[in-house]
């Protein structure tokens, strides 16, 4: 059960920390920008902001890896 809370407590940190990136870009969108990525994406990696959004994912996934581990995990 511990494990279940910190994966948790991960996920919930690294949505924070992606919706608080995809503000900050979303606020401050370029003039111009690469139409593959689209507008929010260029202007995230323009602000130097994709290691952070990355590093976000991570915990994301990890939080739920964590979750799902414990939720599959037998009691001994």
């Amino acid at each position: 059960m511990k494990r279940a809370v910190i994966g948790g407590f991960l996920s919930l940190i690294g949505s924070i920390w992606a919706l608080a990136i995809v503000f900050i870009a979303g606020n401050n969108l370029v003039t111009s920008w690469d139409t593959e990525l689209g507008r929010l994406w260029s202007t995230v990696i323009e602000m130097d902001l994709m290691f952070l959004f990355v590093f976000s994912v991570v915990f994301i996934v990890l939080g739920i890896i964590l979750m799902a581990v414990e939720l599959f995990r037998k009691e001994k």
